[in-house]
């Protein structure tokens, strides 16, 4: 099977797993508690902080770890009163803010100059460096910049942008951003909040003094090391990432070959290196996405986090597709441990199913429908 759904979830990798083992077992231990044993776990844990930090260009003081990247882009929301928030957000911000949208252009970027237009007024904004579904990359340094300068507090989601693109936060505007292990072959449920130094934050979960009184609830101490070891993983395969969009382009350019006529989602945007959000014109993105699973390719017609909803994605329909063009877009996503040889047999699975669905279409049946 080709997993090609990696924005959703990642497989953990087997590094990651070796390193989270022991704190499930022998090295169980509180890191609050002041025995000696504890202390360790501390221990381990700081230094987990400390190579996360590093996947952004943060200090580890500045890292705060949650139960994952809806946590963290709720805990940064829940300090703007009034915040402009991109139209294309994931639904864990967009759902928790509670101020304006502001459209984005047909290639899914925001326009810097209605983004300027629009700052007024607002106290705080926020925008996915990366989009999950699109793929498709924002002026972040821009963006932030022009929010500082009218007074407005930052937050970037990095879920999807962590480790994929070179990223130092300290060279930029952002206040607070949001990461998430499990987008990098880590452990699902938890993820971090960078909140950067001298930036008021006040605790969105309340208790103890945990995270240096700025998160409470006993730490998951073996998602933490998971995260830690994660990140580490991830910066030393820089390169890897770097070199995926030679992968994703020579897919595109196979189906483009093979006469299926591709129409690239974000196209003359920059795009994530690994995401490739397209659409077959006259295939239902469900159809093909059943035929191609039982070919042995899996990929998504949309978030994991809205698969479940009926309406079409407001990610592409904030881009100005047609609610037609949307439900015939499919999102493929592959990951460093992709291949030229899965990059072909891929291809020719995609290939095989538009060519199967086309040849029972016509001008008086319409799209077909595939059944489970």
């Amino acid at each position: 099977m080709i997993y090609w759904d990696n924005n959703a979830t990642t497989p953990i990798d087997p590094q990651v797993l070796e390193a989270m083992l022991p704190y499930l077992q022998d090295q169980f231990y509180n890191p609050s508690a002041a025995y000696g044993p504890a202390k360790a776990v501390r221990k381990a844990v700081g230094e987990a902080r400390e190579k996360v930090a590093a996947l952004i260009g943060a200090d580890a003081s500045e890292i705060i770890f949650t139960s994952g990247g809806t946590e963290a882009s709720n805990t940064a929301l829940s300090q703007f009163s009034r915040p402009l928030v991109a139209a294309t957000e994931h639904p864990a911000s967009l759902r928790t803010a509670k101020g304006d949208l502001c459209p984005v252009q047909h290639n899914g970027q925001i326009s810097l100059e209605q983004w300027s237009d629009l700052l007024p007024g607002h106290d705080g904004v926020s925008f996915a460096w990366a989009n999950h579904e699109s793929g498709v990359i924002q002026p972040a340094a821009e963006l932030a910049a022009l929010a500082r300068k009218a007074g407005a507090r930052v937050h970037a989601d990095l879920v999807q942008a962590a480790g994929k693109l070179p990223i130092n936060l300290h060279e930029t505007a952002v206040d607070f951003a949001s990461l998430s292990a499990h987008k990098l072959h880590g452990p699902k449920g938890i993820g971090a909040l960078y909140i950067r130094t001298g930036t008021e934050c006040h605790p969105y979960l309340t208790g103890g003094a945990q995270e240096d009184y700025r998160r409470a609830g006993t730490e998951n101490v073996s998602g933490i090391i998971g995260f830690g070891k994660a990140a580490e993983l991830t910066l030393a395969a820089a390169e890897q990432y770097a070199q995926l969009a030679a992968l994703r382009d020579l897919f595109e350019q196979r189906l483009s070959a093979a006469g299926l006529q591709p129409v690239i989602n974000g196209a003359s945007a920059p795009r994530l290196p690994h995401v490739s959000n397209l659409r077959i014109p006259g295939c239902k993105a469900e159809s093909l996405s059943l035929i191609m699973e039982a070919s042995g390719l899996i990929c998504s017609t949309g978030s994991a986090c809205t698969s479940a909803e009926p309406h079409p994605s407001h990610v592409l329909i904030a881009m100005g597709l047609t609610d037609r063009e949307v439900r015939e877009s499919l999102r493929f996503s592959l990951s460093r441990f992709t291949t030229r040889e899965e990059v072909e047999r891929a291809a020719a699975i995609v290939i095989s199913a538009v060519q199967k669905l086309r040849s029972v279409q016509s001008s008086r049946t319409g799209p077909v429908m595939v059944y489970r």
